[in-house]
């Protein structure tokens, strides 16, 4: 088989744990960002560094003729996207439709797109599923449910398999410079200070190991998977459950500050990741925890 997949956003979290399990499987893959590419990769990665709002970049990632796409490359706060809107929409929806455009000019048979259930907006308690109707509150999830609708224009008007697949918080070794509740409790074990934690620390989360949607990546390839699914452990757990389990791992305090909620702060994530693509997540949250603790303590 003589595929060639491209991943965009590649020097990234979960883009370097795609590619490199592309490569596991003997993937050639074209790694487009615009970080500098992974130590690791093998002749087998066909680097292109550059920005994807720019002409030339996009034309380099293409002329490899991959033949799928995983589109990962994005701004992804949400409370950047409210401050600059404009900037958001360009990153996430032109880009998207430009790489759309030339996935369809150049044979491309499948395009994964990393979307988000912000697309849904505030649900209260109820739980989330892939076919609730979207109701963006922020510009972020706005342009990530834009973007679902360009998929599955393509989809449906020129045969192209389209894959908006919804990641819930994602963790896992790799996110050293990450800014998110996990790498922060990491960083608190090791220096031995504490944890903020938002208003009474019930609000409830699904965090899903990096490995989990990696697996679901694959799973969407191998089966050119058409359509929506969400991405996450099926399990959703307290943010003091989650310090709890952290302490456990690593055997240190952790204490936590609690402190005033910002506006818009989601009571809850549950997620229903019950799909047909067959995804189904096998690291429990204690096992993918102790893993990432390695790894920090290791860095």
């Amino acid at each position: 088989m003589d595929d060639r997949v491209l991943v965009t956003g590649a020097s990234g979290f979960i883009g370097r744990a795609v590619v490199r399990a592309l490569r596991g499987r003997g993937v050639a893959v074209t790694a487009v960002d615009r970080e500098p590419p992974d130590d690791s990769w093998d002749d087998g990665v066909h680097v292109v560094q550059g920005d994807l709002a720019e002409q030339e970049t996009c034309v380099a990632a293409f002329e490899t003729r991959p033949t799928s796409v995983v589109h990962l490359a994005a701004l992804t706060s949400v409370l950047r996207s409210v401050d600059a809107p404009m900037q958001t929409f360009a990153q996430n929806v032109t880009i998207t439709q430009v790489l759309l455009e030339l996935s369809r000019g150049s044979g491309v048979e499948q395009f994964v797109l990393a979307s988000t259930n912000a697309v849904v907006g505030n649900v209260g308690t109820a739980t989330i599923t892939a076919d609730l109707p979207l109701r963006p509150l922020t510009p972020y999830g706005a342009t990530k449910a834009a973007c679902e609708m360009l998929l599955s224009a393509y989809s449906g008007s020129y045969g192209m398999a389209t894959a908006a697949l919804r990641f819930t918080n994602v963790y896992g070794p790799g996110m050293s410079h990450k800014d998110s509740f996990v790498p922060r409790m990491m960083r608190a074990a090791l220096s031995g200070s504490g944890v903020k934690v938002y208003g009474d620390g019930r609000q409830r989360r699904d965090l899903v190991f990096i490995e989990d949607v990696v697996s679901g990546v694959l799973r969407t390839l191998d089966i050119r998977y058409d359509g929506r699914a969400i991405i996450g452990s099926g399990r959703s757990v307290s943010v003091l459950e989650m310090i709890d389990a952290v302490r456990t791992v690593t055997g240190c305090p952790v204490p936590a500050e609690h402190v005033e909620a910002p506006a818009g702060e989601m009571p809850a994530v549950v997620v229903d990741i019950a799909n047909d693509l067959g995804y189904a997540p096998t690291v429990s949250l204690e096992d993918g925890l102790a893993q990432t603790w390695q790894y920090f303590k290791h860095q």
